[in-house]
């Protein structure tokens, strides 16, 4: 009986290997595809499960002329996916009781135009405009404004605030501002021209809490780990930036503090994308069954027309074909 139970047991283990690897070998045709579709130069795309990157592949090249191959150590420009950094910065004052979310933004001489109070948690949450709280309307300019809340609170850059708090003691040797010394070549930016043909772009040079940063699949993905262990903040707090802002009058809106935050076929998603000249990126969390996708571009090509923005991921070509592939596909 012993022997059968282990025979069955193995049974089980190998046709549930063969399944996952079913599903991702699915995921690489679809997003292979969609490279080939969108023009893209070089594209990383990885999965995470649990603490581990299950599935890495490189797509295209990180340099067209030198062909250089797109590696998981290749660092992408970020854009907006530095927002995820600024929210775990914010969160830790809050937590540890320097910063009140609900301060107004004024007090740290933010002068922004309202028919209300503006908060910190407004501009975190991208209510700010209009009367705050009442709407969301993603606005990656005001969400910069946190820059001085963690100025003058810590009494340092945001650069300086990454650095210290998440890069150096996770020993992320990919991840910086551009022009850091960092152990791979930054993937070099590209765009297509009026014929339709890539050509070489130019990256931003704006560095701040609301985009700027650069990193690879790999670092990315140990910042992910790290936050699931709890080593920058505790669950509750973690939790809270990770839930849906409620408008003022109640109802639920597609951010949180830092994170887009939506219920998908009655599953959570967690996720935030970056859209720049020649740059688009995007993750997308699943927690209920500890998967998180990445996919990084040095074209904009993942996030341009998509008008992701509006917080629905299933717009997202990269994001929906993940949850397609690995997330409701449950046969």
């Amino acid at each position: 009986m012993t022997d059968d139970r282990s025979s069955i047991l193995l049974a089980d283990k190998a046709a549930a290997q063969e399944a996952e690897q079913a599903k991702l070998a699915a995921l690489e045709a679809g997003l292979f595809q969609m490279y080939e579709d969108l023009r893209i130069a070089g594209m990383a795309a990885g999965i995470l499960r649990g603490r581990e990157l299950l599935w890495f592949r490189g797509f295209g090249y990180a340099d067209l002329a030198e062909k250089t191959p797109v590696t998981r150590d290749t660092p992408f420009h970020l854009a907006s996916l530095t927002k995820t950094f600024a929210s775990t910065l914010i969160m830790q004052l809050f937590e540890q009781g320097k910063l009140d979310l609900d301060t107004p933004a004024a007090d740290f001489g933010i002068e922004l135009k309202s028919r209300g109070t503006i908060t910190v948690r407004h501009l975190m949450s991208h209510t700010s405009g209009g009367k705050p709280g009442g709407r969301y309307r993603y606005d990656g300019s005001r969400f910069g404004q946190l820059d001085r809340v963690l100025e003058q609170i810590t009494s340092r850059s945001f650069k300086e605030n990454v650095d210290e708090t998440i890069v150096r003691p996770l020993g992320l040797n990919n991840t910086g501002r551009m022009g850091d010394a960092l152990e791979t070549k930054l993937a070099s930016p590209y765009k297509l021209n009026s014929e339709g043909d890539l050509v070489r772009g130019a990256y931003p040079t704006f560095f701040g809490s609301s985009a700027g940063l650069v990193a690879s699949v790999s670092d990315y993905a140990q910042y992910i780990v790290a936050l699931k262990d709890n080593r920058f903040l505790r669950p509750e707090t973690l939790a809270l930036a990770m839930t849906p802002t409620k408008s003022t009058a109640g109802h639920d809106l597609p951010y949180g503090l830092g994170w887009f935050v939506e219920t998908v076929k009655g599953t959570k998603v967690i996720w935030h994308y970056g859209y720049w000249d020649s740059v688009s990126t995007l993750v997308v969390i699943v927690p209920e069954q500890d998967l998180t996708s990445f996919v990084f571009a040095n074209t904009d090509a993942l996030s341009r027309g998509f008008d992701l923005g509006r917080g629905h991921i299933v717009r997202s070509p990269a994001g929906l074909k993940f949850l397609e592939s690995l997330v409701f596909n449950q046969d």
